[in-house]
């Protein structure tokens, strides 16, 4: 168990996640926790948590050994600069706003500041998430080692080099939202087939995670398995021919480097 003071400011989807998460992993008790967020319904819900919420953000960074800041990457200049003073040379802080590199925080910070990188996903809500660190220039095992008991509560993590990070924000951070566009458009033509609304969601949610966790089992590449499933002049090649056709394929590679071009732009 961590015996850290863990703060995180800004306790939206992800930032009550890895609170909620260290508390039901055990991986932190509620008295080591706090939570800054200028949402009073989000303040409450970490008080029903046993969490202590602090008035402001330095307030918080004066009260935390680690810091997590969990805010959109617009906001992150602004956190950055009023925490600044309130930090010590000690303390150990981890970012998962997306497409900001450790460089462009270490340079809003102290000198010698230890920083971490993280990029969550949503996942992360049910303890299946996964996470990619990398370590600032300041940053030791030991910082890495406490960003890995964190996230490790919140599903798998995994350390990659940051020139890799705007591609993971890509494949990894974006990818539960392409997985639920296609979840949404089966259940649009299960919808057009007849099939009744209660039947149809159960379909595609057992079918998404059934098929997610035959991959992750069998360890065999997903192009392996689709063809497994694909029977010569069958159904499941009838739709594969009309998505080729349509170039989905091509649609997602490149939508998938459209959001490692933004992941940049946000970090420029």
């Amino acid at each position: 168990m961590l015996t850290q003071r863990i703060g995180v400011i800004g306790c939206g989807t992800m930032g009550a996640a890895i609170l909620r998460g260290l508390l039901e992993a055990r991986v932190a008790t509620a008295g080591r926790l706090r939570g800054a967020d200028p949402s009073p319904a989000r303040q409450a819900g970490l008080r029903r948590l046993g969490i202590r919420t602090m008035a402001s953000n330095a307030a918080l960074a004066r009260a935390s050994d680690v810091l997590i800041l969990a805010v959109k990457p617009q906001e992150l200049a602004a956190v950055l600069e009023e925490i600044a003073p309130a930090l010590a040379p000690s303390q150990l802080i981890i970012s998962i706003a997306a497409g900001c590199s450790t460089g462009s925080i270490e340079r809003s910070l102290p000198a010698r500041q230890s920083v971490v990188r993280a990029m969550p996903n949503t996942p992360a809500q049910i303890r299946q998430g996964m996470t990619v660190l990398c370590g600032g220039r300041a940053a030791r095992p030991a910082h890495l080692a406490v960003a890995r008991a964190i996230f490790g509560a919140l599903g798998e993590v995994l350390e990659l080099p940051e020139r890799h990070f705007h591609a993971v924000t890509a494949v990894s951070g974006s990818g539960p939202a392409y997985v639920f566009y296609l979840m949404e458009h089966m259940l649009a033509a299960g919808r057009r087939l007849k099939l009744p609304e209660a039947a149809l969601e159960r379909l595609v949610r057992q079918t998404v995670l059934g098929s997610a966790q035959l991959a992750a089992r069998h360890g065999e590449s997903p192009a392996v398995l689709r063809t497994r499933v694909t029977s010569k002049g069958g159904t499941t090649e009838a739709a594969l021919q009309v998505f080729e056709q349509a170039g989905v394929g091509a649609g997602v590679i490149a939508g998938l480097a459209a959001a490692a071009r933004r992941s940049a732009q946000l970090g420029a």
